[in-house]
């Protein structure tokens, strides 16, 4: 595996990282995150322009035609800036599926709309009693004349204030406890009988409790096809949790960049701090960290490009990275001392990504637990 970047890919890295820091400087992330909306359409637009929205859509429906490698470049320079927007959710959370399981008409309809700026999606997966786990999944899509009528309660739903279309999980069937007779539903964002309510988190982002509430959808809203939704969810996972590990390198990434940064400047005991062997030692955990995380992600991401299942790479670049950000982000406090906490200093904001990222998608015992099943097998091959 060469994880070299292509000249493409460069040239995609420099482009993003010039971009993020003219356009979305903490000023403006600042406004964003205490704007009503979180979101700012004229950001997203341009992004639309540069190509981002279509990087891994086809281009008969739009877009670039390029793959989860150049994907997951733009994703980390994009945790790098600590940049909110509806990207992960729009692209990893809603057009990969529809690119993976998705009809012609339905990918033809939605996909141009993505490339262009004029979708916005999400995904509605995790409930008040389970969150990844498809064998409990209780919201309910039920067969009524040409098409649905969808019941249950959704949480930690990306974006659903803006969103133009939700990727729903719901039974269909019975599913005996293994997570078969699950489906996933195209619902539009404004259905009748959908109610929103806010959630209050560390991070940024804007995440919603959504409520359905005998919301009819069409027959054809089905994606992958009825009582099929277990593995395009399964896999949408692997593919959400690999760009979210990679995003996560680019916020550990910018911590240490600017706790190295500041060691070198803050001046104690007539030298720099950053040249006591103390802090030089925290620096060198903190990059191993980094770099331990940036390896098994782009591994991960690497093997799912590649089109293998990739559960064992996702869930050791999970565990690691989920860990790693923590201690990378206590680090980077540390080494400031009090102004790491003011507002008014930038490091907060990588602080409570971290954070929100180590949560998301499953904390690290979790994908540990993922790993332990497989690891005798390799023992003894």
């Amino acid at each position: 595996m060469d994880f070299a970047l292509s000249a493409e890919q460069e040239l995609l890295k420099k482009e993003a990282r010039h971009f993020l820091q003219t356009e979305c400087s903490k000023k403006v992330v600042k406004e964003i995150e205490a704007s009503e909306t979180g979101f700012s359409g004229a950001i997203w637009k341009k992004m639309a322009e540069l190509g981002w929205l279509g990087l891994v859509v086809p281009e008969q429906y739009g877009g670039v035609g390029g793959n989860l490698l150049d994907l997951a470049v733009l994703f980390e320079e994009l945790g790098r800036s600590a940049f909110p927007s509806p990207m992960f959710s729009t692209i990893v959370l809603g057009a990969l599926p529809v690119l993976e399981a998705g009809s012609e008409k339905q990918k033809a309809e939605l996909l141009p709309k993505v490339t262009s700026g004029d979708l916005i999606l999400t995904l509605a997966l995790s409930e008040p009693e389970v969150e990844y786990d498809l064998r409990y999944i209780s919201a309910r899509g039920i067969q009524t004349g040409g098409g649905f009528v969808l019941e249950g309660t959704k949480l930690f739903v990306p974006n659903a204030h803006i969103a133009d279309q939700m990727l729903v999980i719901a039974g269909t069937g019975e599913s005996g406890g293994d997570g078969r007779g699950i489906s996933v539903f195209l619902v539009e964002g404004k259905a009748v009988g959908l109610g929103l309510a806010p959630l209050v988190s560390i991070a940024p982002d804007r995440q919603f409790e959504v409520v359905f509430n005998k919301v009819v959808v069409p027959g054809d809203s089905v994606l992958g096809g009825l009582g099929n939704g277990q593995p395009l969810v399964e896999s949408t996972l692997r593919k959400a949790t690999a760009m979210q590990c990679v995003q996560t390198v680019g916020v550990m990434q910018q911590a240490l960049q600017m706790t190295a940064d500041y060691t070198s400047t803050r001046i104690q005991f007539d030298r720099p701090i950053g040249s006591f062997q103390a802090v030089q030692h925290r620096l060198a955990d903190m990059m191993i960290d980094v770099e331990g995380a940036r390896w098994t992600s782009y591994r991960a991401v690497w093997h799912l490009d590649q089109g293998r299942p990739a559960a064992r790479e996702v869930a050791i670049a999970k565990a690691w990275t989920s860990d790693a950000c923590q201690r990378v982000a206590y680090a980077a406090q540390h080494l400031h001392g009090g102004v790491g906490m003011d507002l008014d200093y930038d490091l907060h904001y990588y602080f409570r990504w971290a954070k929100a990222m180590e949560l998301n998608l499953g904390v690290a015992p979790v994908h540990r637990k993922d790993i332990e099943p497989i690891v005798p097998a390799v023992q003894a091959a």
